[in-house]
């Protein structure tokens, strides 16, 4: 589901071959916050291809005499983009694994679906925080170093979570939400 939501939200930028699609991918470090293989994106584009969210509408004569197929995502494929990305916003999870990703792609989302999910993210992390401190206080003088150690962490990394998710939130909600301003840059 990951390779599908990437191939469909770098084929908005345009007509692209499958390398290209994975040399975007590459270019935005995707591989740092997301377990997606691009090894499997050939795959994925094929698959896509055959579901009919993708069509092909060129081939190109490659340096060593193949060819490759550039392909355009569909109105079918948009609409499944769209699915994907809001189920994303809205999914369980930690937030590096559910939106780092889905983050590049912010900008074509519905907004008012996100900051709705978002404010729901919100309330959850507030509330596991408010789990963890009531725990950490009910157990404090019984904890071991290293667990006392992670309590604080995860407190940590919740606290920091819901200012993050804050942030995109007053951005969406003040319409500071945007494309890049030189797509072109994206092509270098």
């Amino acid at each position: 589901m990951k390779a599908e939501l990437y191939i469909l939200g770098v084929l908005h930028r345009g007509d692209f071959h499958p390398y290209e699609i994975r040399r975007r991918l590459t270019q935005a470090m995707i591989e740092c916050f997301t377990d997606v293989d691009v090894g499997t994106l050939y795959y994925a584009v094929r698959q896509l291809a055959e579901s009919g969210m993708l069509s092909a509408v060129a081939e190109e004569r490659v340096a060593r005499g193949g060819m490759r197929t550039v392909y355009r995502i569909t109105p079918l494929g948009r609409q499944r983009f769209r699915e994907l990305l809001h189920a994303q916003f809205a999914a369980e999870g930690s937030v590096g694994e559910t939106l780092y990703g889905p983050m590049l792609f912010l900008h074509l989302a519905d907004l008012e679906v996100v900051a709705q999910a978002l404010r729901a993210r919100i309330e959850r992390e507030n509330a596991r925080l408010k789990e963890i401190r009531k725990l950490r206080r009910q157990w404090a003088a019984a904890l071991p170093t290293g667990s006392r150690h992670l309590m604080e962490h995860m407190a940590e990394q919740c606290r920091l979570d819901v200012g993050w998710l804050r942030a995109v939130l007053a951005d969406i909600e003040a319409g500071r939400v945007r494309d890049t301003p030189d797509p072109r840059r994206l092509d270098s």
